[in-house]
This record gives C-alpha cells, structure tokens and sequence, in this order.
C-alpha cells in the first residue's frame, strides 16, 4: 500500500541565501531510508501516477503531492545534497486496502478478520496467510523512525515465522515499541507449529505487550529474547519493558513441550496478569553471558495451567557460572498441573553460587511432585499459601535442595497438602553448609500418611515450626535441642541402608524394655521406631531380643504382664531353672544362667543371620542351639572370660525360632539372640528393667565385658541413645554417680578404635511417681543437657514434654497397667501404647530429618 506525500500549506523546501532564509524552487528531492547513509527510495510515483525516481518543487519551492514506495510511512528528504529533513506520509492517505490509520507514532495492522470498516481504516492489512509479514513490517517502521505503537486490531492473525521485536543493539539509544491488541481473547496470535517462538525480543529493545494472546503448539514457544552479546547493548536482550494482559495458550492434550515465555538476558521489567494454559511449561528466565547479571524483574498476578507430563511452572536459569540471575519478585503467582514428573518452582544454575535472591509470596501450587527445587542458588525465599503434592504418588518431596544451594528459606507454608507418604523436605548443601538451608512456619496436612525429611549431610539444615500430622516436624522444640552438624553418621548410614545395615542401640531401664506395651518387641519406643523406620529405610531384622524378657525375671514381679506377653509370642521360652547374673556382662548388661543340663531357653528373632551372645570362660559347658526344628549343632565355650558370639548365616528373611540347651557343666550364661539383615535399618533394644546407670558404665578397665557391648566397638552402632535415668533416682543416686557412669559408657563408645563419630542421643524418659521423694532427676535432666554441649549429642526431654506431671499423661491415657495389654492405666511409671507411641513420634522428627 502507498502513502502520499507533500502537497499540504506546510510542504515547501527552504534554504539560506545571504544570511536570510528563503524558498528553494525548481529542487530535485531524493528520499532516502535513514538521516545519513541508508537506501534511496526510487519506486516513486509523481502527481499523475507516473513513476518517478525523485520529486522536483515547484516555481514557489513548494512540494507537490506523489506517494511513495508500498508501505513506506516516512522518509528522509535531500534537497540538491543538502542536509536531509523527515517527512512523514498524510494521516489520511490511502491505497493497498488501508484508508490511513497512521500517524507518526501509530501504525494499525488488521488482521484478516476483522470487521471491514476496521480493516479499511488499518495502515497494513493482513490476508490470513504469513501474517507475520504485514505486523513485521509496521514493526520494522517503529524501529527505524525512533520507536511507535503498532495496535492489532481483533481477530487472529496467522504467524508462519516469529514476529522480531528489535532495537538498536545500543543501550543508550533508545527504542521503545508497544504492540497492543484489544484484549487476550480478542486479539490472537496463532503460530505454526515448529517455529522457534511467536514473538521474539532482541537488540536490547524497550517494548510493551498488551492486550493480547498467543496461541502455540508443538515446539514453539510463546515469546523469547536472547541478547546479541555485544558489549554496546549491556548483554540486555530487552530492558524497561511492561507485558500485561496477555494469555498464552497451548493445544491442551499434552503434547506441547515448549514453553510459554522463555526470555534470555531480561532486565528491569514488569510481568502482570499473564494467564498460561495447556502447554507444556510456563516461564523461564536464564541469563546468557558472563559480563551481566539479568533480573530486576516483578511478575504480580500469574496463572500457570500446564498440560502432560515432566512440565516445569516457574524456571529460573543461570547457565553461566558468572553472570547470573537475581532479583526477582513473584507475588500472587499460581501454578497447577495435570501430567507426572513436573516441578512448581525450580531454582537452577551451572556454577558458582547460582541463582540468588529471588523472592516468591502468596504462591499457590497444586499435583506438582516437586513443589519448589533450589538445585542451585542462594538467598532465595518463598511464602507460600496453600501447596499440594500429586495425588496417590508415594516418595515425593515437597521442597528439594541441591549440594550447591544455601541460605534459602521456605519462609512460610499456609497448607501443605499430601495423600500418601512423602517427604517435606530433602537438603543436599554441601557447598556452604555453615549457612543453611531453613523450613519455617510449615503447616502440614496429610491423614494417615509419614511425612518425613532429610537434612544435609552436615547436619545444618534448619526446621523450625513445622507442625500437623507429621514425623517431619521442628526438632527444636522445647526440651528438644539438635546441636548444629550431629546426625552425620546416623544420617549417612541411614540413607546408604539400601546397600549397607544401620545399627540404632538403646539402652534403658523398664520404659525403654516395653513395660507394660502390649507387645515389647514391637509397641516399645525403640519397636515403632524401627517399624518407622524400617518401612522407609529397608528391614534389617529384629534386632537383639534380651533373655531379660523370660519367666526367671518376670514371672515373681510381673506376672500379668508376662502372660499377656507369652500370648504374643514376646516373652523368652524357658524350661528349667534360670538366674539373672550379679555382673553387668555384654549386649544389655544382662545374662542368665544355668547348671542344670537340659535346660532350655527359646527365642524369636527375625533375619537372614542369627547371632547367640553368650558369657564364656574356664570351665563353662557345651551347648547346642537348633533353629526352626533343625538338627541341634554344639557349640564349644572359649576358655577365656569374654562374650562369645555365635553367628549363623544363609538363613532366610523371616521369624526364626531359636532353641539354646544347656549342657553338663557350670555354667551356661545367655545375655540373648539377635536376628539381622545385610541391608536396611535395625534397632537393638539393650534395655533391662530395673537398670540403673552402673549397668552401662562400668570402670574403663572392666569395660571389655560392657559398655563396649552396649553400642561400642563390640557392638557397634551409628546412633547410641541413652535413657536412662528414673531408677537410679529411685535409687537416690547423686548426679555426679549418674553422669560419672554416663561419661564412662560415653569413653567406650567414642574412645576405642573406631573414629568416635558415633552419634548420641539423650532420651530422658518421664518418670512420673516413681521416685519418691528423693527429687533427683532434675539434676539428671541438667547434666544431660550440659552433657550434649561436651559430646555433640542430641536431646529429649520426655519429662518436659510430658509437663513434668504424672496427672498430665494420666489424662492423655498415656500410663500403662501391669496387665500387659498396652491399654491405659495409672501405672507410676510405666507407658500404655499410646504412651509408647507419643515417645516414638517424639524422636522421629530427629531421626528422620
């Protein structure tokens, strides 16, 4: 379409003469494209439509009327070499289908669509057929006079190729292009499918988007930019730039795999009211070159609708080491999916410190199975309002850390909402572990479902206000303390359980045992701790079952109990006539022995290697162990005080019955049996009731034959927990007898041949009335705690969660009844299930972090 020039009262050429200005008539004009060099426009047409390459003035220097080249809107005009002046095309001129719609700084394209009289008043009017040719050229107008608006009229317009939004490639010049339509649905761009993208930024160009959507398919991405990397435009690919109002639609049946906005090297610019549906991910922002930093970005108001599987809502990229991405703010932004395999928000980079400060408020995100991955970046934060795993998928994480993140905080979680077991957290920080990675002010929901986490191998992460129906709650409760950095060896051999065993030893008294639990073995604390944990971790098999759990010691003080016990299969067979040993020996500090040949005692454990644990030296007898009915083997006693260990292997995964019988000779001594497993995680319960301190911490000379069977190098274990404590007060033992035997137990743990990182755990149980008036196990509590800043050990109050009240659980239910049914009662001391189980969820967050 041609546009008329000249003709109007304004359009005469002037040049001095003397020193006075005058008209210039009978002039030869050449129009040319730019003010110096450029290309000569010589597709002219003259007053009467004859073509003409240049334009003489008339007798009075006046310019006549004659049009210009197809779509040229403006020009600049030489005068006989003089310096060249811009002319620009009357409003109203006509020609091509468009009755003017131009303006110096407006261009109107229609699109094939629209209404007639809309597209007769357009400057440039589309056919339906590679739209993108009459847009572009509009575009390419603004560009080249210094910037303007092209407005899209309603209607679709089909893109066959990208539409190129360009400035100048230098930051100092500026550029600026706004590209409105007349709403998101009422102005569509439709791009082919397998094109790079429908509109595309570059040159370091101001632009603003408005009103508009794109409709993209394929591998097509709605809008990109990348900068050209010269140093003249600041690496910017656009930069003070607005997008508004703007709907971005993909197919809807999952086969879109681009994305939405994918925007190379943007700065300082606003994002608001953008709507992203059907397609395969929604935003990325990455930057491009080392020598810049793109960010200052704000996104208020965005709805991301993703479609099939592995999608990604938010990414933030840097793919350089240096120059990265930064400061950025979404606020109201939201997020769902419908597809397996996609992440909410993802945080990524290649080297350095990575994307940082970034900034996420009042985020809503649902079915992602991750809702926000820091794989690489720091000081980034996200306030979230109501967040959701994917439905009926077991083993997510709800917010994942890389090795090279730090100092990032979810801040805030309104809800987190989960239907099957998961995790809320998983910490990789190995970069800068000293400043860690924080889960604050988390509310979770999830009926009947674990929810656990896991902390970076240093120990550092931070939980704090972590509360709902989960094992990943804060472990900085009060009367919980975690010091910074334990767990190390816990943690590692915990999540390398899947080709290696985790050992966990406790010992303790009669709270620790499973008094009055309706099933010792499994409804003590240290029972639901391995059932937790071994559903996560893998079964390492039952673990060490004490012969303390038999008639000798039971049937004269709890015989109720020992009953309801045998009716479960708890208790320890035994035939003949058995006594508990005078000497604090081996796993448990415990035996029993016997003279009499023929005498039996009968265990259940479970794994594929059982191990007998007896007391051996001059003169102790022969015996036999069978196990499952099989033929009985001999075993013969070493002559030197020691525990001997029998171990059977080859055995299957399963309940094992084992049978010891004595033989002729004093005496046979059986501290117990354990059943192990090659992989997964096992707690050895050492516990004995009535234990006091000593049983556990003999002299360092005589502790070959205790406490370095009680989680030291003889028995060896990753994490060591020590609870005991309510008899020796009881026993109105002093704190200084106490915690001497607490050190003496420590020495042979972390003082031996192994590299003393064993980690430790003080679980001081609720005593409830069973100390009387001897008002000592304060003093306990107070030297545990003093004693956690010496050993690096962890710490739980049971006393103080309990609020120090007997009266306080008796109302929870939580005190057992000597009836060994696990049911409440008003036991002084000892736990129902219940009981047990509010001790169990008390560790787990520490266990499972």
């Amino acid at each position: 379409m041609r546009h008329t020039f000249g003709g109007g009262v304004a359009d005469y050429v002037v040049r001095p003469s003397d020193g006075l200005w005058g008209v210039a008539p009978n002039t030869t004009l050449t129009f040319w494209s730019a003010r110096d060099g450029g290309t000569q426009y010589t597709d002219l047409l003259d007053a009467t439509g004859a073509a003409a390459t240049s334009i003489t003035t008339d007798e009075y220097g006046g310019l006549p009327v004659f049009s210009g080249p197809d779509d040229v809107v403006a020009m600049w005009v030489d005068a006989d070499g003089a310096r060249r002046v811009r002319i620009e095309a009357h409003a109203t001129s006509a020609g091509g289908g468009g009755g003017g719609g131009y303006t110096s700084i407006s261009r109107i394209v229609a699109s094939a669509t629209a209404p007639a009289d809309v597209r007769a008043a357009a400057t440039y009017v589309c056919d339906g057929v590679a739209d993108q040719e009459e847009i572009q050229r509009a575009l390419d107008d603004a560009r080249d006079h210094g910037g303007g608006e092209i407005q899209l009229t309603v209607g679709t317009y089909t893109l066959t190729a990208p539409l190129s939004i360009e400035g100048t490639d230098d930051v100092d010049v500026e550029i600026g292009i706004l590209l409105r339509g007349q709403g998101a649905r009422a102005t569509m761009l439709v791009a082919a499918d397998g094109i790079e993208s429908a509109l595309h930024l570059t040159k370091v160009v101001r632009v603003q988007v408005e009103s508009l959507g794109i409709t993209i398919g394929g591998t097509t991405d709605g809008i990109t930019s990348s900068t050209t990397n010269g140093p003249s435009s600041g690496h910017r690919s656009f930069w003070n730039s607005s997008f508004k109002n703007l709907q971005i639609n993909g197919p809807w049946d999952g086969s879109h795999s681009g994305w939405a906005l994918n925007l190379g090297s943007p700065f300082r610019s606003v994002f608001e009211n953008i709507e992203i549906g059907g397609v395969g991910s929604g935003v990325r922002m990455y930057s491009e070159h080392a020598d810049f930093n793109p960010g200052d970005l704000t996104f208020e108001r965005c709805f991301v609708d993703l479609k099939g599987n592995g999608g990604t809502a938010y990414k933030i990229e840097s793919t350089t080491p240096s120059g990265v991405m930064n400061q950025l703010e979404f606020e109201m932004c939201e997020a769902i999916t419908d597809g397996t395999g996609a992440t909410g928000i993802h945080i990524a980079g290649v080297g350095g410190w990575g994307t940082s400060h970034c900034h996420f408020r009042g985020v809503n995100l649902e079915q992602f199975d991750r809702l926000v991955h820091v794989e690489y970046g720091s000081s980034n934060t996200f306030r979230l309002n109501h967040v959701g795993l994917r439905t009926g998928a077991a083993g997510l994480t709800a917010f994942e850390f890389g090795a090279n993140s730090f100092n990032n905080t979810i801040e805030h979680d309104g809800l987190l909402y989960v239907t099957d077991d998961c995790k809320l957290f998983k910490d990789g920080n190995t970069l800068e572990p000293s400043s860690p990675n924080r889960i604050l002010n988390t509310r979770v929901y999830g009926e009947g479902v674990k929810v656990t986490g896991s902390i970076n191998p240093a120990g550092t992460t931070v939980r704090r206000g972590i509360i709902g129906n989960t094992t990943a709650r804060s472990p900085q409760e009060p009367f919980m303390y975690v010091p910074p950095g334990w767990g190390k060896r816990w943690f590692a051999a915990r999540d390398n359980a899947g080709s290696s065993l985790a050992r966990i030893v406790a010992v303790g008294g009669s709270a620790t045992a499973g008094f009055y639990a309706s099933n010792p073995l499994t409804k003590s604390w240290p029972g639901l701790l391995a059932s937790a944990l071994q559903g996560m971790y893998g079964d390492g098999g039952r673990g060490f079952q004490s012969s303390a759990l038999s008639p000798a010691i039971l049937s004269g003080s709890d015989p109720a109990a020992l009953a309801a016990w045998q009716a479960v299969g708890a208790a320890v067979g035994q035939t003949g006539t058995w006594t508990q040993g005078g000497s604090f020996y081996g796993p448990g500090g415990h035996y029993l022995y016997t003279s009499t040949a023929g005498n039996t005692l009968t265990f259940k454990v479970r794994g594929s290697t059982v191990r007998i644990y007896t007391v051996a030296g001059a003169g102790r007898p022969a015996f036999t162990y069978q196990i499952d009915a099989a033929s009985p083997v001999s075993v013969t006693q070493n002559a030197t005080s020691s525990i001997q260990v029998t171990t059977v292997t080859g055995l299957t995964n399963a309940e094992h019955t084992v049978v010891l019988t004595a033989g002729a000779g004093d005496y046979l001594s059986v501290c117990g049996v354990s059943g192990e497993n090659p992989t997964g995680v096992v707690v050895h319960n050492l516990a004995v009731a009535g234990a006091t301190s000593a049983r556990y911490g003999t002299s360092h000379t005589a502790a070959s034959m205790n406490a370095v069977w009680n989680g030291g190098p003889d028995f060896p274990a990753d994490l060591a927990i020590w609870s005991v404590g309510a008899n020796d007060a009881s026993a109105n033992n002093s704190a200084d007898v106490w915690s001497s035997n607490v050190a003496r137990w420590l020495r042979a743990i972390r003082d031996n041949s192994l590299t003393g990182d064993v980690d430790i755990l003080f679980a001081m149980p609720h005593f409830g009335r069973h100390e009387g008036t001897n008002f000592r196990y304060q003093d306990y509590i107070a030297r545990a705690r003093g004693l956690c800043d010496t050993y690096g050990a962890a710490y739980v109050n049971w006393w103080g969660l309990g609020r120090n009240s007997w009266e306080y659980f008796n109302s929870l239910g939580y005190w057992g009844t000597n009836a060994g049914t696990g049911a409440a009662g008003t036991d002084s001391v000892h736990l129902s299930d219940a009981g047990f189980q509010y001790m169990a969820d008390s560790l787990l967050p520490l266990l499972l972090s």
